[in-house]
């Protein structure tokens, strides 16, 4: 199938590791010129030689998507080096600030987070949007959580900033359909990236390893498929979002969770 990607020009962030890298890594794959973004410099340029090295092009963006002007700038910095504007956005980048009970969590983390994935992603659009709209197309896939569609103990703050971006996707989807713009929302449930192993780190220190494998085994029991998702099962999804076969897609939060949570 020929997914029409090639020629194309995205920016995709929090691609420094794990889920991003993987999205920008299979999208440079199909023939798209992929501007990396992350905060992490030794992340984007790692992802950038990964991608020159399977012969695709791509290219350093580092800014942080929490501050406006910045996005702004990166992101023509981006078009530039891209050949033309910014026709492909996946909005990926997130922080877990604290993975502990609501309680017992600091203000300052609760706005790390909702700066990053909610102001982030709406940073993002904006600088993207007008190109898209004046070209008359384009795609906008946001990265959320299944966490925010069923609830999520010790994760309340970043569940409720994915949720956020889960209702600004349905709404801008509305706005921006008549331009030609597909908006849509892919929803990881538990993955093997970077932010999950750092989070069972700290709790392999506090319960120690055997402790810890035995929930692995009890969380693996709650999937159907009986495993924990990879970064690829979620750049694959992203890619067919971002296709032209998907043209008639918008607006939709598409779980890829291994049927941990079938939401309607």
């Amino acid at each position: 199938m020929d997914l029409g990607l090639a020629g194309r020009r995205a920016l995709v962030t929090g691609a420094g590791s794990g889920i991003g890298r993987a999205i920008a890594l299979a999208l440079a794959a199909e023939g798209v010129a992929v501007a990396v973004n992350d905060v992490d410099a030794a992340g984007v340029q790692a992802t950038v030689a990964m991608a020159r090295e399977a012969g695709a092009q791509a290219c350093a963006a580092v800014f942080d998507i929490s501050s406006l002007e910045a996005v702004q700038d990166g992101v023509a910095a981006a078009a530039q080096k891209c050949g033309g504007s910014i026709d492909v956005l996946v909005n990926n980048a997130a922080v877990l600030a604290a993975h502990a009970p609501f309680l017992e969590t600091d203000p300052a983390d609760w706005r790390r987070e909702i700066d990053v994935i909610l102001i982030g992603t709406l940073n993002c659009a904006r600088a993207v949007l007008p190109g898209m709209v004046a070209a008359g197309g384009g795609k906008i896939v946001n990265v959320v959580t299944d966490a925010a569609r069923v609830g999520q103990e010790r994760e309340v703050t970043y569940s409720a900033a994915k949720g956020g971006v889960i209702s600004f996707t349905r709404s801008i989807a509305r706005e921006v359909g008549p331009a030609g713009v597909n908006v849509n929302a892919v929803s990881p449930a538990a993955t093997n990236s970077p932010m999950r192993q750092k989070a069972l780190a700290a709790i392999e220190a506090k319960i120690g390893a055997e402790r810890l494998a035995e929930r692995e085994v009890k969380v693996r029991r709650a999937y159907p498929m009986r495993r924990i998702g990879e970064p690829e099962d979620i750049a694959a999804t992203v890619v067919f979002l971002c296709s032209a076969p998907a043209r008639h897609i918008t607006g939709q939060i598409l779980s890829v969770n291994g049927g941990y949570a079938m939401v309607g």
